[in-house]
């Protein structure tokens, strides 16, 4: 696949189907994400991924955690969208535009989120805990060329902080240690059909985000 194309298949999926990602591709999308930029070459991210009866307890669980309302306790404190300042007013607008193409909150954004979007794979990305903040840069990275790999391969993918929000479902499962800071979750599967699927966020104009000088 051009890699063009490859930038504008990488969205995030809200909805996947119930086909399971085999080891294979899992591997091999790995791999790839292994060749992203890493500060010092110390490439200090860790990757755990769930599938099978690992996924299915993590979803149960998470599930009914959020059923009573369980307080979040993720390793990286969460942030509300309405405080996050300058330079981030857009995600308001986000919201507004993503309600806006929903025809049942519900049932298109609030439960498949309950379920992990019913992802077959979910990937829990870390660091060791105390590490610098350019760590997370690190991590970013990693996370980002690992959605693309995905993407060339046709593997739908999101970030989201539902995946991560409590680390005491994954860290036994996984055999995540407690020095190990868990910052990001990301579902990989395969898209399902689902109308939530099809929205299309806007992008700011580049003339918003360039500047270039000669």
């Amino acid at each position: 696949m051009e890699f063009s194309e490859v930038i504008k298949k990488r969205v995030s999926n809200r909805d996947f189907s119930d086909k399971p990602l085999d080891e294979e591709t899992i591997r091999a999308i790995v791999k790839d994400a292994q060749r992203a930029p890493s500060w010092a070459d110390s490439q200090a991210t860790r990757i755990y991924i769930a599938t099978g009866e690992t996924v299915k307890a993590i979803k149960a669980e998470h599930a009914a955690r959020v059923d009573r309302g369980e307080a979040d306790n993720s390793d990286l404190p969460p942030l509300h969208r309405q405080d996050w300042g300058r330079g981030y007013e857009g995600i308001k607008e986000h919201f507004r535009y993503f309600e806006s193409f929903l025809t049942d909150m519900d049932s298109e954004f609030i439960l498949p989120q309950r379920n992990l979007f019913n992802a077959p794979a979910l990937a829990y990305l870390t660091l060791p805990k105390g590490a610098p903040l350019w760590g997370l840069m690190d991590l970013g990275m990693f996370a980002m060329t690992l959605m693309l790999a995905a993407a060339n391969r046709g593997v739908a993918s999101i970030p989201a902080y539902e995946i991560v929000k409590f680390p005491d479902e994954i860290r036994p499962r996984l055999g995540i240690a407690d020095d190990e800071l868990i910052a990001l979750g990301i579902g990989l599967g395969y898209a399902s059909d689902a109308h939530v699927n099809q929205v299309q966020m806007p992008r700011i104009t580049l003339d918003e985000v360039l500047t270039l000088k000669k």
